[in-house]
């Protein structure tokens, strides 16, 4: 429906022109190239690949030093736009080499000095504690009769305990200073005693700080010029990192180049080559042949032909919508892509996932923030176009839905009271699904089974598209037609004529009869399925004229009608099964037996009236003799199994509910920040400004949430119930061979 028919091509061109020819295609980017299964990648970076690595860190670097403005700037920050010439003349004369030399000279400048920087920070922390020694530390260490000792103990008990066994010998203990339960003390005592005191010392922490000579204090002044210098120093570095900053936007277009660039390079490994030629396998689309044709004459030596399509060949898929439907083509990169002999359902889920988001949101006021924001980041936003242009439609259709439903930001005109608002409100509503959610219920279960055909209709449509006629007739029709037979019946007294009611009881047989004969498909046995269903057809219609569901025109008609379609059947049946036995020799005595029977019993109907049940049992019994039958048997136990099993539509349909369930959760969520911003306005003097943080963060919140939710359940009902009826998926995408770019945009 909307796939774009595609041509397979072969281009092969002189190795002299394949860095051309590849060039240009990918400026072209039209053709989706096949690649050498057994291609692999290269271990070795090309040149390429190496100049696009240092280009992407010194961006990266660079970028982190460059101003920020606003909270959005991540949000919102978009590609720089430059000319087909400036992109040229970026990439071909900017002296790059010497930007990323002096980026890197102040990068590694900048990583001395934060080294530097983190080195005095460490002996800082090392010497803080001990800025009140008055003892030159040359002569703490340097002391020849006397041993001195700094360290700490982490606890004051362990201090105690220390100075308490030290007491009676000759030994100083002092207390330099104190951080919580951590002391730091300096012991000195005799050389002479160092086997005596050592035991006593187990639990102190030693210091050691025999690297520097003078007082501590004074070593922790000269360090802290020294940072300050730093300080200064790094300043000055990020401040000369900073004038470099104008050199990003022309660094961008240099990093898009050589990405397009590496690009090429790592094409080529993957074509088919020779010693002189290179061969370009690929797809395109039917009404890009004349562009590529007109590319390969601008070639010395290149020449294209069209290929046949082989049977089974996996061909990509390039989805081609009307520029209203493109944007919930992003559903599709979600899901799966279809198969190429497969219909697009792109154009198909467009309008139920749009009319599923607005009622899952429901409010007026947050369509309009949803559209109004979607807008805006569009301008911003050119990467993500498609799903910003998704989110605007969905929260047009957002407005439609709370407008009929009374939704303004939950009861905020209620709240604001103004009467011009609420007659604005008033003149739109249709239902309040708060004080009546009925309507709401009833348009949720509408759409579920409104959906729910469509999907089947979809399925018929393509299963004769196809050249499925059997799966079409057999299979999704009888569905139709029973479900919406039985539905309309359902509802004769109220919205259809008595006089359709026995029709859409004969509707109803006939698809019963289709769906238990013909579920499981035999393409051998299919005239005996074809039997089976008529009478099955007949009994059924015996049954229904019997409990008088069918009076068609009048009972005598109806019962003869039946009769006749049900014998038609059963003689059929048991035509098709003597032929059999009597072909394949099968004729036994149990089935001469039988047919005595069956002649018996008919005997006895015609002349002495006896029932009619004995010879149709003896008809049956005489057709299951027959294998092709047996075989039947399993099939229609199936058939009788998938009519059960029909019930699961009440859950599809039922399942659809959740589209009540969230937009009345979203009014409800709303009404309650209402109701708490206007308790807060009564708090004196702050009052109203708490009321404006909780209105906004609030539905901020509610927004946010249940945008999400929307999402996700419209999703799943386009995913869950709809595609399985007529969508398998699994194509591969149409991927062209073209220029990509991460930061700019190539008018």
């Amino acid at each position: 429906m909307a796939i774009a028919p595609l041509n397979k091509v072969l281009i092969a061109t002189h190795k002299s022109e394949e860095k051309y020819l590849i060039a240009q295609l990918q400026e072209l980017g039209i053709l989706h190239i096949i690649q050498k299964t057994e291609a692999q990648e290269n271990v070795y970076k090309t040149t390429a690949q190496e100049k696009l690595s240092e280009i992407s860190s010194v961006i990266e670097y660079l970028t982190s030093f460059s101003e920020k403005s606003g909270i959005l700037t991540g949000l919102v920050s978009t590609k720089t736009e430059v000319t087909t010439e400036e992109y040229n003349r970026i990439a071909q004369k900017y002296d790059s080499d010497a930007i990323i030399n002096k980026i890197n000279q102040n990068r590694q400048k900048l990583l001395q000095f934060i080294n530097q920087k983190k080195n005095i920070e460490a002996e800082l922390a090392l010497l803080v504690p001990w800025q009140n020694l008055k003892y030159d530390l040359a002569d703490i260490y340097q002391a020849k009769t006397t041993e001195i000792i700094l360290g700490q103990f982490q606890s004051n008990d362990f201090y105690l305990q220390v100075q308490n066994e030290l007491k009676d010998l000759p030994a100083y203990i002092e207390v330099v200073h104190q951080e919580k339960d951590t002391l730091y003390v300096l012991i000195a005592y005799p050389k002479l005693i160092k086997e005596t005191i050592k035991p006593h010392l187990a639990k102190l922490e030693i210091v050691d700080l025999s690297k520097y000579q003078g007082k501590p204090k004074d070593i922790i002044d000269d360090r802290l010029k020294q940072l300050n210098m730093l300080d200064m120093d790094i300043e000055n570095v990020k401040q000369e990192i900073i004038k470099l900053s104008p050199e990003l936007p022309k660094l961008q277009v240099l990093h898009d180049y050589y990405y397009n660039l590496s690009s090429q390079e790592a094409i080529s490994p993957a074509l088919m080559t020779t010693n002189q030629v290179v061969f370009i396998n690929g797809w395109i689309k039917q009404k890009d042949v004349k562009k590529l044709e007109q590319l390969i004459k601008s070639c010395k030596t290149a020449v294209m032909t069209l290929l046949a399509i082989t049977e089974g060949e996996e061909i990509p898929v390039a989805l081609e919508n009307r520029k209203i439907f493109r944007p919930f083509e992003i559903i599709l990169d979600l899901y799966t892509m279809p198969q190429p002999n497969e219909i697009d359902p792109t154009p198909l889920l467009a309008p139920f996932f749009a009319i599923f988001f607005a009622l899952c949101l429901t409010d007026a006021g947050y369509g309009i923030i949803l559209l109004a924001l979607s807008l805006f980041l569009l301008k911003k936003l050119k990467a993500a176009d498609k799903f910003l242009k998704l989110l605007a439609i969905c929260g047009g259709f957002t407005i439609l839905a709370g407008a009929i439903t009374g939704g303004w930001f939950g009861d905020i005109v209620d709240k604001i009271g103004l009467q011009f608002l609420v007659k604005f409100r008033d003149q739109l509503l249709l239902f309040d699904p708060i004080k009546n959610p009925m309507p709401f219920f009833i348009i949720s279960i509408a759409l579920g089974y409104l959906h729910l055909n469509y999907g089947i209709i979809i399925e018929i449509y393509d299963s004769f598209r196809q050249k499925y006629w059997q799966g079409a007739i057999f299979e999704q029709l009888p569905w139709f037609l029973f479900l919406n037979s039985l539905i309309i019946y359902a509802f004769i007294p109220r919205y259809f004529p008595i006089a359709i009611k026995p029709y859409l009881i004969l509707t109803i047989l006939i698809a019963t009869a289709i769906i238990i004969a013909f579920t499981r498909r035999n393409q051998k046995l299919m005239l005996n399925q074809v039997c089976w269903s008529m009478t099955f057809l007949g009994g059924l219609m015996l049954l229904a004229t019997k409990i008088k569901l069918l009076p068609l025109p009048t009972y005598q008609s109806s019962w003869l009608v039946a009769k006749i379609i049900f014998f038609s059947g059963l003689f059929s049946l048991l035509a098709i099964s003597l032929r059999a036995q009597l072909v394949n020799k099968k004729f036994n005595v149990l089935s001469i037996v039988f047919l005595i029977g069956l002649v018996a019993t008919f005997i006895g109907y015609e002349f002495f009236k006896l029932s009619l049940m004995p010879f149709i049992l003896f008809t049956l019994l005489l057709i299951m003799l027959a294998e092709e039958n047996r075989k039947l048997i399993k099939n229609i136990i199936w058939g009788l199994y998938n009519l059960y099993g029909g019930t699961s539509f009440l859950g599809v349909v039922l399942s659809y509910i959740r589209l009540m369930a969230l937009g009345m959760v979203t009014a409800g969520i709303a009404m309650a920040i209402n109701t708490i911003a206007w308790m807060l306005i009564k708090i004196p003097v702050i009052g109203i400004i708490l009321a404006i943080i909780m209105l906004i963060f609030g539905h901020t919140y509610n927004l946010l949430i249940n945008i999400l939710g929307a999402f996700v359940h419209s999703l799943r009902l386009n995913y869950v119930e709809f595609f399985p009826r007529f969508f398998t998926g699994g194509g591969d995408k149409f991927t062209p061979f073209q220029r990509q770019t991460k930061y700019v945009t190539i008018k």
